[in-house]
Formats: structure tokens, sequence, C-alpha cells
């Protein structure tokens, strides 16, 4: 009959005894369950012998076989299916024909196994092996299994795809023998890597972890060709110091250039407190000339050691501090544009820093670029900020009057003034609504030539709502403001600034008043548009100050006298359904803001070519968002004194749950020779294809900073990028980047040409 049935726990004396140490895994004494077309038993020797589908099946048990409590995840039981099996004293099985070891961490199939429970051991011919919590697959002619999670193979091949029936993995790594160490590390002999069966690579050894543990070892090196730097390669070498830090070496070299390398250390302390610091570097033969000049802009580099030092860190104190340091130091003002691309690229390099500390660099053209180091601290209501902050210039005449921040220290808060205090009436009420606010600003601002200086900035206020109408929601804030000087002139000429301590004291007043109308309006569906109105009128007192004695260093040290009446009408579009708050979006927005200038008004004309113009420039912003994920806003400012438009700018952003994206943005700004549009789009075909555009364009210079198309095709297992890109110099770059699952970039190329 199909399915006898027999349960061992023991044999001996006619029993034959059956451990139930599993055929993988070190669990303790369990029973095991055998069902067969045929079963068997013999005594000389002592085995069991099982025909046909037999299947055998540890049964679920304890270290002590005592069923574990239903509230404990039972372990998914070993089981060995196989057309026949012998069960021999001393805990030795072998199977054959369409064997099958299944259970939690591994799934094996094999032509036949001959197997020892008791040490994990065994040898499985033409076997394939599955483990699911690496997602691994490996096959071979000949399995030997060394011991409880060591395996020795040979003429087989790894794989992180999951092979169908009758068809090669997308990508495999082949091997003449291979040896699968403790901690999931392989190490292959006469390695090939294969794109579905056709070998492409050849290494006579290659090491691949098979699981998400990082490794000490050779990554894949990136290759690259152009026609200013001719033939490259950059190799990595990564050592894993300790399960958190780690540290790569680059090493290479471009054949018309010079030797390439770079460094890379990381540590992660725990969510808060992780630090990246890297380096390039590259020795440069090749310097400019009027025949071969980068970017054609007459500016002539000529060093030869070029670097890119950078490095973000972030740390978590105790009692709530945070400490912030961003690093940024180039050699010269194209060492950024000319290598945006590859591994030590700043494209790269800009996207993995943007991803681990959510900030990224200052852009590749920037040509004075910020170092800073921070410590910060917060309460509910207050708090402190330090900042360390100096300056690299990379322009072409570096210049020695940037000022540096030696330090920065900031408290602001807001507190109420009698927040523990008791008055009377009206008075109490009045006391019990005031805030004061405090900004306090200490700076020492050095530089090498020029003006420097010490300088303590008081500005404390008081904010008070007046009841002067229900209608109306009305502040009035008063505040004082006293700044002191201890000025180093190192300008060189005649002393301009006296000797000792310098001061200023002024103060200022605002009054604040707005209110809201607001109407519903019922639309087909259920559904309703909110208009909300909101005019708005304050005005701002600062007094007339001369400081002409003072240095001027940033904007604290030329505070202009006001004497304003600003006025503004906020309207608020808002979609939603009828009866339902909750439920209602952005629909489109606008807001108009002007002054008048009561100090011009009355200004003293200087003759008849002068004229008052006390009106402001009109501030006009739009905003519409036609779809939930559309968003369009147009920001402009238009003189009313016959100059029209002066400045604006256009911005539209698209997404969608598909994560498709279309980003586009106009800048105008003649001012400050701004002239600039900037497209940005992202399409994903499918959940494997996706493709990206990048345009940068300087209509004022007719410079293009970034003209790229990338296409990204990421399968189960694996995954390609190809990037097509126009460089500053007007190069064409192209570049392909392969990568495989669990084994990261495997082979890069980067080619540029005229």
């Amino acid at each position: 009959m199909r399915l006898i049935t027999f349960i061992y726990a023991f044999i001996g004396l006619g029993y034959f005894v059956l451990s139930a140490v599993p055929v993988w895994a070190g669990m303790a004494d369990v029973p095991w369950e055998v069902k067969a077309d045929k079963m068997s038993r013999f005594t000389n020797p002592e085995c069991l012998v099982a025909e046909g589908h037999v299947v055998m099946t540890r049964k679920q048990g304890t270290l002590s076989g005592i069923t574990p409590a239903p509230t404990v995840a039972a372990p998914k039981p070993l089981t060995i299916h196989g057309d026949w099996l012998r069960l021999e004293k001393g805990n030795l099985i072998k199977v054959r024909g369409h064997v099958v070891l299944d259970s939690a961490d591994e799934h094996i199939t094999a032509e036949m196994a001959d197997l020892n429970l008791r040490n994990h051991t065994g040898t499985l011919r033409h076997a394939t092996l599955y483990f699911p919590k690496r997602h691994v697959y490996l096959a071979g002619e000949e399995v030997t299994k060394t011991g409880e999670l060591t395996y020795y193979l040979r003429d087989g091949w790894i794989t992180k795809c999951a092979p169908e029936a009758g068809k090669s993995p997308p990508w495999s790594f082949g091997w003449s023998r291979a040896h699968i160490t403790e901690e999931g590390f392989a190490h292959f002999v006469n390695a090939t890597l294969r794109v579905k069966d056709v070998p492409v690579l050849y290494s006579p050894y290659f090491a691949f972890s098979t699981n998400q543990h990082r490794k000490t070892g050779l990554l894949m090196p990136e290759f690259s060709q152009g026609s200013r730097d001719g033939s490259g390669v950059l190799v990595p070498f990564f050592i894993n110091l300790s399960p958190s830090q780690d540290i790569t070496f680059y090493g290479g070299g471009l054949s018309k250039r010079g030797v390439m390398g770079g460094i890379e250390y990381r540590y992660v302390h725990d969510k808060n407190s992780k630090g990246t610091v890297a380096l390039n570097y590259l020795h440069d033969r090749l310097k400019d000339t009027a025949a071969d000049d980068y970017k054609s802009d007459g500016i002539y580099r000529t060093i030869e050691n070029r670097y890119w030092l950078r490095g973000k860190i972030d740390h978590a104190f105790p009692d709530g501090w945070l400490g912030r340091a961003d690093i940024d130091l180039v050699s010269d003002r194209d060492f950024l544009q000319e290598y945006s691309d590859g591994l030590l690229g700043f494209t790269k390099s800009d996207q993995r820093f943007n991803k681990a500390f959510k900030r990224g660099f200052e852009s590749k053209t920037t040509l004075v670029r910020s170092n800073t180091l921070q410590l910060s601290k917060s309460w509910n209501n207050m708090s402190l900020n330090g900042e360390l902050r100096t300056v690299d210039d990379t322009t072409s005449t570096p210049s020695t009057h940037h000022l540096w921040s030696l330090p920065h220290i900031t408290f602001d808060g807001r507190t109420p003034l009698l927040r523990y205090q008791a008055a009377a009436g009206a008075l109490r009420s009045f006391a019990e609504a005031t805030d004061i606010l405090w900004n306090t600003d200490f700076v020492y601002y050095w530089q090498e030539a020029g003006v420097g200086g010490q300088r303590l900035d008081l500005h404390p206020q008081l904010t008070a709502p007046l009841s002067i109408s229900p209608y109306l929601e009305t502040t009035a804030t008063m505040g004082v403001r006293e700044t002191f000087y201890n000025v180093d002139d190192k300008s060189g000429g005649p002393a301009r600034y006296g000797s000792g301590i310098l001061s200023r004291y002024l103060y200022d007043f605002n009054l604040a008043t707005s209110t809201i109308f607001m109407r519903d309006f019922s639309l087909a569906g259920q559904r309703r548009l909110t208009h909300m109105i909101r005019p708005r009128i304050s005005y701002d007192y600062i007094p007339y100050k001369d400081q002409s004695y003072l240095p001027s260093m940033d904007g604290i040290d030329r505070i202009a006298a006001k004497n304003l009446i600003t006025y503004g009408l906020d309207n608020d579009f808002d979609l939603g359904r009828q009866g339902d708050d909750n439920q209602s979006r952005r629909l489109a927005y606008s807001k108009i803001t002007q002054s008048y200038n009561i100090r011009e008004a009355h200004r003293n004309l200087s003759g008849s070519d002068d004229h008052h113009r006390p009106l402001s420039d009109i501030a006009i912003e739009l905003g519409l968002y036609p779809l939930p994920a559309w968003s369009m806003i147009y920001k402009t400012q238009w003189n009313v004194y016959g100059r029209g438009i002066l400045n604006y700018e256009l911005t539209s952003n698209y997404s969608n749950d598909n994560k498709d994206s279309a980003g586009f943005g106009y800048r105008y700004y003649p001012a400050q020779t701004i002239n600039q549009i900037n497209i940005n789009l992202t399409k994903n075909f499918s959940h494997v294809f996706m493709a990206q555009a990048i345009f940068d364009h300087s209509l004022s210079t007719d410079e293009t900073s970034d003209a790229s198309l990338r296409l990204f095709y990421n399968p189960a297992c694996w995954s390609m990028e190809v990037l097509a890109a126009t460089a500053t110099d007007e190069d064409y770059r192209f570049t392909v980047l392969f990568s495989l699952e669990g084994v990261g970039n495997i082979i890069g190329f980067n080619k540029a040409m005229k």
C-alpha cells in the first residue's frame, strides 16, 4: 500500500536508533517520520530502506522533545524527498533519485546524496543549492559538505538570480573549484563571469560574499577613455575595519594625465553619529595652454597636484548637543567640472553624501567654497548655535579678503514676559500675552588682509497682541539693539576706526494687522471650492543712524532706516468635499506685496532731475496646482516707475505614484547676471526600466553645466546604467556601468570624445 508510515523515537534490540540531529543544523534529538510506497528493515547491517515517493520529515519539537508552546513560532521542519532512501546506524543516510532537501535555511535538489546527520557532512551529485536568507543559488557537479555551514564544490556556478528550468541565469560566476566558508564567503579558482552561459571575464581567483556582511577585498575596476585623458583605470580596494567602519583605497591612472588615486573612510557610531571623509588626487602632467584650454575661457591652469578633499560628520553629544562638520576643499576651479563622472566624480559623491547625511555639496561650478564646524543645542523655545567657517577660494586670482568666522555664536529664543507674575484686570491679560524675543549674535571675523574683528549684537524685543477689533489680528513689536565692535584693521592704510570699543544703538517698532474673508462655493459632485482672502498691512520704523564709523563686514553692520508701510493681499483657493474639512487640497494662491516709504516721500530733492519714488517694486507670487502632484510657481518684481519687470522665475514640478517626475525652472535676474534654464525629467517605463534627462544651461554665458541622459535597467538580480552627457568643455561623455546584486559595480566604462 502507498503511504506506509513509521514513526521512530528509537530502535534497539529489534529497534533501530534514529538520531534527531538535523541534516544541516545542530539541533537536539527530535523524532522523524518516514513515508514511502515500500519500507524494509534489515538487521545485518542494521538499516532501514524506503522505496518509492520517499518523504522523511523531522517532526517539530524542542531540545527535550516537547512540543513548543502555541505562542512560540515552530521552525519549518526539515524534509527529505527521494525515490530511494537508506538509513544506517551511525546517522548515515543515502538518498537516490530526485533528491530534495528542504528547510527554513536551504532548499537543495540533487541526483544523489550521501549524508552524515551527526557531523553535518556529506556528498551530493549534480546539486543545486538555494539559501533563502542569503538569496543565493549555487550549483555543482559535485558538492561536498565539510561542516554545518561549509561546502566544497567542483565545476559549478553561483548567482543571485532565480534559475528557470531549462534556462541559464542572467549572470553567474563559474568555477572549477569553490570553497564556501562558515561566514558565507565564497572563494573561487578559475572563476569566470558569465552572461547567460557565455563567459565574458576570467580571473584565476575571485571572492564573493554570499551574505550581506561586508568583506575586505578588491572591488570592480572602472575603465575610461577620453581625448584629453587618454585611457584610464581605477581599481578600488575595500577594507572592512569593523562592523561600524571601513576604508576604501582607489588606485589607477590616466595615460595622458598621470597617476590618479583616492581614499574614503566611513564610520557609524549610531543613527545620529556618523561620518565620511574622502580625497581624490591626480598628478596631472597636462597643463592648459592657448591651444588646449579647458572650457576655452582664457584662464590657464598650471598646477600639477590636483585634489578634492571632502567630508561630512554628524555627532550627537550628551545632553542634546549636536555637532556637524562639512569639509569641501578643491585644488582649482576646473577640477570638479572636469571630473564630475565616475566613481570619484562630483555627481556620484554628491549623491552618496546626500543619501547618507541629507545634505550635499555646493555646486561644482561654485568657485568660493565654504567649510564649517557647528555645535548646537535646542530647548523648547531657545536655541544656541556655534560655528567656525572658513573659505576655499578657487578663482584665478584668489582673494585674501574673505571673512572667516572664528567663531560665530547665536543665541535666540522666545518666552512669555510674565509667566509667573500676577497683575490685575486688563493689565494682567496683556502681560500674560506678551512675549520677549531675543537675538544675540557674536562673531569674530578674521581675514588675511582687510578689516575684521569681534562684534556682539544684542537685540531683545517685546511682542504682544492688540485687541483692536474681533475681526482683526493685530500684533505690536518693540525692540532695542546694541552692537559693540572691537575692530582688527589689516588694510595697511591709515587708521579708519580709531581705537577701543565702538558701539551703535538703535531701536525698532512694528505694528501689523490682518483679517480673513472666507467663503465656500458648491460644485458638482458634492465638491466645494473654498476661497480665502487675507488683506494685510504693517508699519515698520527704525530711526536713521550714521554708521560710516563702523566696519562693514555683513548685513548687520548697516541697518537701514525705515519709515515704511507695507501692504498686501493674499488669495487662497482650496478644493474639497462638502461636509468634510479633512479632505481638501490647495488649488491656487496669489500674493501681492508693496511698500510705501515715508522717508523717501519726504526726502529733500537734490535737483530738478531728482524725483520722489516712495513706492517699492510690486512683488507678485502666483501658484497653481492643476493636479495634486503638479505645481507651478511664478515670482516676479515689477517696477512702477517705468522700468517694468525687473526679474522673474518660473518653476514647475510634477510627480506621480509611479515615481515619474518632471521639473522645469527658469530664472532671470539681470542684476546678478542670472539667466538660467533647468530641466529634469524622470520616467519609469516599468519596474525595471527608468530614464532620466537633465539639462542645465546658462543663457547669459551660453554655457551648459549639465546635459545628460541616463538609462537605468534594473531587473531582479542585476542592473545597468548608461550615461550620455556633454561636459563643460563640450566633450561628449559616455558611461556604461554594470552592477550585480550582492556584488556591486562589476564593470564600468567611461569614454569622452570631441
